[in-house]
């Protein structure tokens, strides 16, 4: 990425840990931030938001859909917001996440959803990953 001269910056909720070793060996800018604060970039300037098992849900529906829409806000228009592994039970995906995730406005051009079966499959556990667009038109 940077022979093509793209920044990347990245968060990390392991403060002073491996991980942030390795991301700032990379050359990669670490971000600290909350998952409660907005994100610190203007509107409509990022090409890609990628989120890895992070967003998921431990995080209350309120505070997810704030966030998604933040996602959104950051995202020039027609960029991409991958979601990666969005972890949930299969009710809790389709009463309160997928219609919460279909309420932002994003395109669907990816979406996968899959069993997690790693602690059994009678906890019936999902995991989503999707490539999601800010549309070119109606974006902010």
């Amino acid at each position: 990425m940077r022979e093509r001269n793209i920044s990347i910056v990245t968060t990390s909720m392991n403060l002073n840990g491996p991980f942030n070793n390795f991301i700032a060996s990379r050359g990669v800018v670490p971000l600290y931030i909350s998952i409660s604060q907005r994100l610190p970039f203007f509107d409509n300037t990022l090409d890609i938001v990628h989120s890895m098992h992070v967003l998921s849900n431990w995080i209350p529906s309120t505070l997810l859909h704030f966030l998604m829409f933040d996602i959104y806000r950051v995202l020039r228009p027609g960029g991409l917001f991958w979601l990666d592994h969005f972890f949930c039970v299969e009710d809790q995906f389709l009463d309160v996440y997928k219609p919460l995730i279909e309420s932002i406005g994003f395109i669907k051009l990816k979406w996968v959803v899959g069993k997690k079966l790693d602690r059994g499959a009678e906890l019936r556990e999902m995991y989503l990953s999707a490539l999601l667009e800010k549309p070119l038109k109606n974006s902010w």
